[in-house]
């Protein structure tokens, strides 16, 4: 004999919502939070700073210039003349590779210069596949294109996209990297590294990094350079700047403490709504870092998604990009862009800036400099009037009269082609540039 089938009675529409009541309280209740937590991180945000007023852990207002050693020195003025302008490379519109792109420069042990490219061999967009192009000069960029080195490729990626990234050395181990996405719009991208040890002249095969530093944290690096600390903490320390997730937007710290050997993840900032990628989200993207003479970090951004305005996202690490805190992460209103890769570099007590003077269009390229750290910005000084794109500054170490720009620019577009200016940096004694 078999049991019974048991049946349960229909629940009455009262005792369905009292069921439901607490899954309803318990969304709204989550609802809240993550709405609070954006608000908190969001009010963290000064959105109307523009000199950047609070957002240093030292504060160097009272000492306009502070030499590298940390320790104030005379107030100087600053003026910038152009001396060598030479395009290294032409976009032809037609032929294997018709459009170059994304400027990349660094110095070398032996003093002498690196410049890279991407050289795309379709010119529409950033999905095709691509190669890397690098040309090296060893009389500090003085004389025409034809004095450099041939371009040699040192990366074909046969199909699949890659994003150049960011150049570095290690100045202990005389030893040139390059680290750069592969497959940069897979749905898991690779973070590859290769190095020189001749000062750029060959180039080894690239090794895949994706493991160390974690599947979740693999990001397009820059573009431009990375650091060595030159000071605690960290010192030695090199550390790369990358934005892009697999998971979603944000930014990324990636360190080395053994010369480039192995690497980890430090700070991370996400972007605010996490994936979201409206018009208005808090979400920083390619990035810029140069090192403080007190050893902090300070990091320029593109704002991508234009939070509160058309102007740069900074931020500082106080512990050699471990950490980038929220109190000290603000928009700098007086760094205005078109959405776009910046140039920064920091020398003897003044901190170099370049982009477009635009809020909206990829022209009228300035460097701009700072005698206090970016709080305020003193002077500036236009490269092109037309159209300009990504730029990318660069001294010579022992070299302290010639700031490098390497830069995209144009007469119909802002990618015509890849030009470096060598500028030469007066200072005069009891004077400031106004």
């Amino acid at each position: 004999m078999t049991a019974p089938k048991r049946t349960w009675p229909l629940l009455s529409g009262r005792s369905r919502l009292v069921l439901l009541a607490p899954l309803f309280v318990i969304a709204i209740l989550a609802w809240w939070i993550a709405s609070k937590t954006l608000q908190n991180y969001q009010m963290a945000i000064n959105p109307d700073v523009q000199l950047a007023e609070g957002s240093m852990g030292q504060d160097y207002s009272r000492n306009p210039h502070v030499n590298d050693d940390t320790q104030p020195g005379p107030q100087v003025g600053i003026t910038l003349q152009t001396v060598a302008d030479t395009v290294l490379w032409t976009s032809p519109r037609k032929g294997e590779i018709p459009l170059y792109r994304i400027p990349v420069l660094t110095y070398t042990p032996e003093g002498n210069l690196v410049a890279m490219v991407e050289g795309r061999r379709k010119p529409e967009g950033d999905t095709h596949p691509k190669i890397f192009s690098v040309r090296r000069s060893t009389d500090r960029g003085d004389t025409s294109c034809e004095m450099w080195s041939p371009a040699q490729r040192i990366l074909y990626d046969k199909g699949i996209s890659s994003y150049l990234g960011t150049v570095f050395v290690d100045d202990t181990t005389r030893t040139v990297f390059l680290m750069y996405a592969y497959c940069e719009f897979c749905p898991l991208i690779s973070m590859m590294l290769m190095n020189s040890t001749d000062d750029g002249i060959t180039w080894g095969r690239p090794r895949n990094i994706t493991d160390m530093v974690g599947k979740d944290y693999a990001a397009y690096p820059g573009p431009g350079y990375g650091i060595q600390k030159k000071h605690e903490p960290a010192k030695g320390r090199l550390v790369v700047c990358g934005h892009g997730f697999h998971h979603g937007k944000g930014l990324v710290l990636l360190l080395s403490d053994d010369h480039g050997m192995t690497w980890r993840r430090g700070a991370f900032v996400p972007s605010i709504p996490f994936t979201n990628g409206t018009d208005g989200d808090f979400d920083p993207d390619e990035c810029q870092l140069v090192e403080l003479p007190d050893g902090s970090l300070y990091v320029v951004a593109r704002n991508e998604k234009v939070y509160k305005q058309h102007c740069k996202i900074v931020m500082r690490s106080f512990d050699g990009g471990e950490t980038l805190p929220q109190e000290h992460t603000y928009l700098d209103g007086a760094l205005i862009e078109p959405r776009i890769t910046s140039g920064l570099w920091y020398h003897d007590g003044t901190l170099f800036y370049s982009g477009p003077k635009h809020d909206t269009k990829r022209r009228n390229l300035y460097i701009r400099w700072s005698y206090d750290h970016g709080k305020t910005w003193s002077s500036e000084k236009q490269i092109w009037a037309d159209w300009a794109g990504y730029s990318t500054l660069m001294m010579l170490p022992g070299d302290k009269s010639h700031l490098y720009i390497m830069y995209e620019r144009g007469k119909t577009g802002p990618v015509d082609e890849i030009a470096l200016t060598k500028i030469k940096i007066s200072m005069e004694q009891g004077r400031e540039d106004t």
